[in-house]
């Protein structure tokens, strides 16, 4: 729901949003900035790794994130935030600061992670948040593989933040650096793949791994398209 009539976007955020406060905001590299947001109507909800919420950006736009980092007895969630273009979604995150109050709508609580002692993932630079709660939330008797591609000016942020996954820089199209990883890699099988950020790349990568060289059932590979070319707002 990227896109509603305000008639509709005022009573649904007044009515299904959580009272929220920007408690920190950070610019961790020159594409990527991250914000705790706290509030008693964030203690008990249930958060997972991979919970999705929106925010409204603008009079008839919402945008979808996922969390980054949450603590539900204590009341926050941390969401990180890639700056790209001058889109709502964008121009509004880079426009809080401390102390701003927001709405957060969600969470969704579709549980992202799955059975299996190895698990790989596959993205671009906004699904940064999501791999970060993934591989936190499997702990360390888990094995993580996979990459991400972020911009050239993003890599060493995105180097801290998901430790146990390669890094690529990318190159002049979406994907390109991504799918040439993923088709140059060695190792064993992965019991489960999550793949997630721009559509056609994801499309391109679960077909290399579904492929009779890595061997993955379609049903073991779990994908979200966060943005596509053309389209706004996924």
């Amino acid at each position: 729901m990227p896109t509603v009539p305000a008639l509709i976007a005022d009573p649904m955020t007044r009515w299904m949003g959580r009272r929220a406060v920007a408690a920190t905001v950070a610019a961790i590299s020159p594409g990527l900035v991250r914000v705790r947001f706290e509030g008693e109507d964030l203690k008990g909800r249930n958060w997972l790794p991979g919970c999705e919420i929106e925010f409204r950006v603008g009079r008839r736009d919402l945008r979808h994130y996922t969390t980054a980092a949450f603590d539900d007895d204590a009341g926050w969630i941390e969401v990180l935030f890639q700056l790209h273009g001058g889109g709502p979604g964008s121009t509004w995150a880079r426009g809080l600061t401390p102390g701003d109050e927001v709405l957060v709508l969600g969470p969704g609580t579709k549980p992202w992670l799955r059975k299996g002692t190895s698990h790989f993932m596959a993205g671009d630079a906004s699904a940064l948040g999501l791999f970060e709660a993934l591989t936190a939330g499997l702990g360390t008797g888990a094995r993580a593989v996979g990459a991400v591609e972020v911009p050239p000016a993003d890599v060493a942020a995105a180097r801290e933040l998901v430790p146990r996954l390669h890094v690529v820089a990318a190159r002049d199209r979406p994907g390109e650096a991504l799918v040439g990883w993923v088709a140059e890699m060695e190792g064993e099988r992965p019991d489960v793949a999550y793949l997630a950020g721009h559509a056609r790349t994801i499309q391109a990568v679960r077909g290399l791994l579904c492929a009779e060289r890595v061997g993955m059932r379609r049903r073991d590979v779990v994908t979200k398209p966060y943005w596509a070319d053309g389209k706004r707002g996924l």
